[in-house]
């Protein structure tokens, strides 16, 4: 049986994946940063009830997920993302600390290599969630050239990572 200190150890080593897996729920990083620090208070106070690591990193996926989705209810009266079996899947293969440490760092050195301009493009879209025509009036550009820009830093940094993690893997 896991004690509290062992709980909290083990929840933050896995906070970048589990807020990962979090975020595909609520698509919101902050919401889903609330909802990791909700989880591990409820996982300490459950201090003997988990077994093994994995157990309590299995119940803090399961906790967490159905907690996004009661948030979002919550806000927007109902929850339109992604099916139960599409999450049950993603949380069967979501990848262990390493391997999200590594495709972290493999992201953040791809953004570094984007162009500033293509970094606002990103961030605008999707750290601050607004629409295209929105990124396209607030960039003074044509919504058909947003379009174009987000495809080619889309494809940019599937290869960058691609090319990355496979170097790495080598």
């Amino acid at each position: 049986m896991l004690v509290a200190e062992e709980i909290a150890a083990v929840l933050f080593s896995q906070r970048l994946p589990l807020t990962a897996y979090i975020a595909t729920v609520t698509r919101d990083f902050h919401v889903s940063e609330d909802i990791f620090q909700e989880v591990c208070v409820k996982a300490v106070s459950r201090e003997n009830d988990f077994e093994t690591s994995e157990h309590l990193i299995h119940w803090a996926r399961v906790v967490g997920k159905n907690r996004a989705i009661d948030v979002l209810r919550a806000r927007h009266g109902h929850y339109s993302g992604l099916s139960d079996s599409l999450l049950a899947t993603l949380a069967d293969e979501w990848p262990r600390k390493a391997q999200a440490d590594g495709l972290a760092e493999a992201l953040s050195a791809c953004l570094e290599r984007l162009t500033a301009n293509n970094r606002e493009l990103l961030r605008l879209r999707y750290f601050e969630r607004r629409s295209c025509p929105d990124v396209a009036a607030l960039m003074g550009r044509k919504l058909e050239t947003i379009y174009q820009a987000l495809t080619r830093v889309h494809k940019s940094l599937g290869d960058c990572m691609r090319a990355r993690l496979q170097h790495e893997g080598s």
